[in-house]
């Protein structure tokens, strides 16, 4: 019987990276699980499943507290995941992600953060500054506060939102550079977005020659993780300098060359023979 392999919001061409496997592709907001007598059960309207391997690429969804309790459901359960659930759970939330690379020894852009009724006011610095809430991602939960003006406006709907806020200061940059390692290899990209969100509505992007000092920075993040891939976002100031700005545990792969799938699928391969 050939193992089962679990795509947890994955791209629909994994298949064929798994041939001796079945392959079944999942959505973690309509999953449910089941660890029983040591085996690990995904179960959604069409099938109950027992998994082998898990291969995580949830990216950009609804944040959602259930979402970290699977991560620990995978952990107890021991099954094959890559990334390894134990480095998923530590960049999970936004929070945690941050409190890892300074953990690391990172050199992660300046931030503040406030959580509580109307505490965000006390964090405001003078603009213009950035202002991430909570968890999202894909641009998701983020405002450029250009004005005092703006900042009024601004905190009003924050309050609203129930949640934490990180401000940072904002970064006239010339580019966003992606620097992404799959174990001991690296790739990275030069990307230019339509606004001032980095990697949002990317117009142009370019594989480029890493960055020496990206690198260094990319191969701590991934050893410190114990992870099998990572990637950290990167702008770089008009002064030429590159500033951290997050890592990325699930990061998308669109517009990398072939051989990043095909090395990222061989991750899980070589989990699942141990």
């Amino acid at each position: 019987m050939r193992p089962t392999i679990a795509v947890i919001n994955g791209e629909q061409y994994w298949q064929s990276y798994f041939p001796d496997c079945e392959v079944v592709p999942r959505r973690l907001q309509d999953a449910a699980w089941v660890l029983r007598d040591g085996e690990l059960w995904c179960l959604n309207r069409e099938a109950a499943t027992r998994i082998d391997g898990v291969f995580w690429r949830v990216g950009a969804i609804r944040p959602d507290p259930r979402h970290r309790t699977v991560l620990d459901v995978l952990r107890l359960s021991g099954v094959p995941c890559v990334n390894p659930a134990s480095a998923l759970a530590r960049c999970q939330d936004r929070l945690s992600m941050l409190a890892e690379l300074r953990a690391a020894g990172l050199p992660v852009i300046p931030f503040d953060v406030a959580l509580g009724d109307d505490m965000v006011r006390r964090i405001a610095r003078p603009a213009p500054f950035v202002v991430k809430v909570g968890n999202h991602h894909g641009g998701y939960g983020k405002a450029l506060v250009r004005s005092e003006a703006e900042w009024f406006e601004v905190a009003d709907l924050l309050f609203a939102a129930n949640d934490y806020a990180v401000i940072e200061p904002y970064i006239d940059y010339r580019r966003d550079v992606r620097c992404l390692a799959i174990r001991d290899r690296y790739w990275a990209m030069a990307r230019e977005g339509a606004g001032w969100k980095a990697n949002v509505q990317t117009r142009k992007h370019q594989v480029i020659d890493p960055p020496e000092a990206l690198v260094g920075y990319t191969q701590r993040a991934l050893e410190h993780l114990g992870a099998d891939i990572v990637a950290l976002d990167f702008l770089e100031t008009q002064e030429g300098e590159f500033v951290l700005l997050e890592c990325n545990d699930t990061p998308g792969l669109s517009g990398f060359p072939e051989v990043l799938r095909e090395e990222l699928a061989e991750c899980l391969r070589e989990r699942m023979r141990r």
